[in-house]
């Protein structure tokens, strides 16, 4: 079954509809993969610097994720151990294509997480989504998680090294600031708003 068009109204609208409960995703969903291109496309506009390349295959992993996690923060009567294994997207990015691809799903966890931890924090869905967002930490930043992500490695682009710094100065906690060559970057984030705050 194709999740194009949970994407597409996504996408489209900032929405999430289900008219059921969702079925596995197909190995291979070309008209998910299409729709994730495009936006890919319209979104890496807001990185700075030459754009990374479009990964597929961590794109619709990372949409089918954030799938599962808007279906059990709406149905709470799903078995908890099928919980865990459906949000779980394996791997720890290193590649800027695979922060930037998964990262076209996984921010909108903000919302669900927060929707989830505000209702039971210590809920299996809270914890699951934040094991995957400690991994994905362009994403992760993002949400209110205590710990830190597993690891913060970005590669040589400049690009998404500042959009993560920038990130992390309008939402910082500890354990998430960058280190290396990043840290350079949030030096400068911290800078400009400084003096945009001298300025009349």
């Amino acid at each position: 079954m194709s999740i194009a068009p949970f994407l597409q109204v996504l996408f489209e609208r900032g929405e999430v509809v289900f008219r059921k409960q969702p079925m596995a995703m197909a190995v291979r969903d070309p008209e998910a993969t299409e729709v994730l291109q495009r936006e890919f496309d319209r979104y890496v506009l807001d990185l700075p610097g030459t754009a990374p390349p479009f990964d597929a295959d961590v794109a619709l992993r990372a949409a089918d994720v954030l799938r599962w996690a808007c279906w059990f923060s709406l149905s709470r009567e799903e078995d908890p151990q099928g919980i865990e294994p459906r949000l779980d997207l394996p791997g720890r990015p290193t590649k800027p294509s695979e922060h930037f691809s998964a990262d076209l799903s996984l921010r909108f966890l903000v919302r669900v997480h927060a929707r989830a931890r505000a209702l039971q924090p210590g809920d299996v869905l809270v914890q699951a989504m934040e094991s995957t967002l400690r991994r994905w930490p362009l994403s992760g930043v993002l949400c209110d998680i205590a710990d830190a992500p597993y690891r913060l490695e970005f590669g040589v682009h400049e690009g998404l090294m500042l959009f993560y710094a920038q990130r992390f100065a309008a939402h910082p906690r500890p354990g998430w600031e960058p280190t290396g060559r990043a840290a350079e970057y949030l030096e400068l984030v911290r800078r400009e708003k400084a003096q945009a705050v001298k300025q009349p």
